[in-house]
C-alpha cells in the first residue's frame, strides 16, 4: 500500500503505517498457516501419488527448504515477536520463497522430466496467486516478489536452452491467474485506504470542533478523567485553565462572523503556541477554550494562564482590511484527583468570572474551596 501512501492526509499518514502493519501482520500469520499446509499437502500427493521417471525428491526437498525456513520464521515472529521485523519483510521472504519454489521446479523438471511440467504448471498457478496476494502493499511488492524471481527465470531458461513454446504454453495459464489477482489485490488495497480514510473522518468529525480543529468536548472529557487517574495514583497535581475571549460580541457585531470566526481560529493557534506537546486545547463552546496541563501544580498553571494573556495581547489578529488586538481572560484550577472533573471545571469557571469582574485581560487562580 505504499502507492496510496502518498493519497493519506499527512495527519494520518502515522496511524495509516500502524494499520497497515496490523494487516500485514495478520497475513503474515494467516499466509504461514495456509502455506505449510498446502506444501505438506503438494509433497505427499507429488511423492506418493505420482510416478517419476527421475528420481528428483532429494532435489525437490532441498528447493522446499527456503520456503519451508521463512514459514517457520514468521510463525516465530508471530509467537514470540522475533525477529523485530516489520510485517512486509516476512511477507517478502515467503512470496518470494514461493515464486522461487514454483520457478525452480518448472525448470528442474522442464530439463530433467518434461512428462511432470503439466503438474508444475498447476502448482505454479496457485504459487504465483499467493505470491500476489502477499505483495499486498503495492504493486511495487508484486515486481519484486513475482516479476523478479520471473525475470530470472527467463534469463536462466534461455541459458539453459530450455524449450520455449514449452515454457510459453505453462505459462499461460499462472499468467492469468496473476493479472487477475494483481486487479483483487489493487481493489482490495483500494478498499482498506478508503476505509480507513473513512473511519478516520467519522473518528475526526466526532472529537474534533470543525472550526478550530480542536479537540471538542467528547474527545477532551476522556483526557482530563485519565489525568484525574494518574493524579490520585502519583499524588502529583494537574491543572486547568478556561479561557474566556474578551468583549467577542463586539468582533461579530463590528466586523461580521467570519471575522469572528477568524479571530477564534487564531486564539486556537496562539493558545497552542504556548502549550507542551503533552499539554491539550479544546474548545469548550463559543468563545471559551479549556486548557488541561498534565504534573503542573496551581504556580505552574498560572505562569502558562499568563503567557497565553500575554501571546494574545502582543500578537493583533489580521482580518480582512484590518487587524485587531484580542485580549483573554483566563480561570486557573487545580487539583489533586479528590474532586470530580465537574466540579474542577467549576472552579475554573469561578475564578474566570473573577478576572472577568477584575478588568478582563487576565488571569486568576480557583481557591481549594471556591
Amino acid at each position: 500500500m505504499t502507492a496510496a501512501r502518498s493519497r493519506i492526509p499527512e495527519k494520518w499518514q502515522l496511524a495509516f503505517e500502524a494499520y497497515q502493519e496490523r494487516m500485514e501482520s495478520g497475513l503474515v500469520f494467516g499466509g504461514a498457516w495456509l502455506l505449510l499446509v498446502t506444501v505438506s499437502l503438494y509433497h505427499v500427493s507429488h511423492t506418493h501419488f505420482h510416478i517419476h521417471r527421475s528420481d528428483l525428491s532429494q532435489a525437490e526437498l532441498i528447493l522446499r527448504l527456503p520456503l519451508i525456513a521463512s514459514i517457520l520464521l514468521a510463525l516465530l515472529f508471530h509467537w514470540t515477536g522475533l525477529p523485530r521485523w516489520p510485517a512486509r519483510y516476512f511477507l517478502r521472504l515467503m512470496g518470494l520463497s514461493l515464486s522461487g519454489l514454483a520457478l525452480s521446479l518448472l525448470f528442474l523438471f522442464t530439463k530433467h522430466e518434461p512428462i511432470m511440467v503439466n503438474q508444475v504448471s498447476d502448482a505454479m498457478t496457485i504459487a504465483f496467486f499467493g505470491s500476489t496476494v502477499l505483495s499486498l502493499r503495492s504493486f511495487r511488492e508484486w515486481l519484486l516478489i513475482v516479476a523478479l524471481p520471473v525475470a530470472v527465470f527467463g534469463i536462466a531458461a534461455g541459458i539453459a536452452g530450455l524449450p520455449k513454446l514449452t515454457l510459453f504454453a505453462v505459462f499461460i495459464g499462472p499468467a492469468l491467474i496473476m493479472f487477475v489477482t494483481c486487479i483483487l489485490m489493487a481493489f482490495a488495497r483500494t478498499v482498506a485506504r478508503e476505509g480507513f480514510i473513512a473511519r478516520e473522518s467519522l473518528s475526526e468529525m466526532a472529537t474534533t470542533d470543525p472550526l478550530t480543529t480542536l479537540l471538542n468536548r467528547r474527545a477532551f472529557m476522556p483526557l482530563v478523567q485519565q489525568e484525574r487517574a494518574r493524579a490520585q495514583r502519583s499524588q502529583v497535581p494537574f491543572s486547568v485553565i478556561l479561557a474566556d475571549l474578551d468583549k467577542f460580541k463586539r468582533v461579530n457585531d463590528t466586523w461580521g462572523h467570519e471575522a469572528g470566526d477568524t479571530v477564534l481560529q487564531k486564539t486556537a493557534e496562539l493558545l497552542n503556541d504556548c502549550l507542551r506537546r503533552q499539554d491539550a486545547l479544546c474548545r469548550w463552546g463559543g468563545e471559551e477554550f479549556l486548557i488541561l496541563l498534565p504534573e503542573t501544580d496551581a504556580e505552574g498553571a498560572m505562569k502558562v494562564a499568563e503567557k497565553c494573556r500575554f501571546h494574545m495581547q502582543e500578537l493583533p489578529i489580521p482580518l480582512s482590511n484590518t487587524s485587531i488586538t484580542q485580549t483573554i481572560s483566563l480561570g486557573v484550577a487545580t487539583s489533586d484527583g479528590s474532586e470530580d472533573i465537574d466540579r474542577l471545571v467549576s472552579r475554573a469557571d469561578s475564578a474566570l468570572y473573577l478576572a472577568k469582574e477584575y478588568g478582563r485581560n487576565r488571569a486568576e487562580l480557583a481557591g481549594p474551596g471556591q
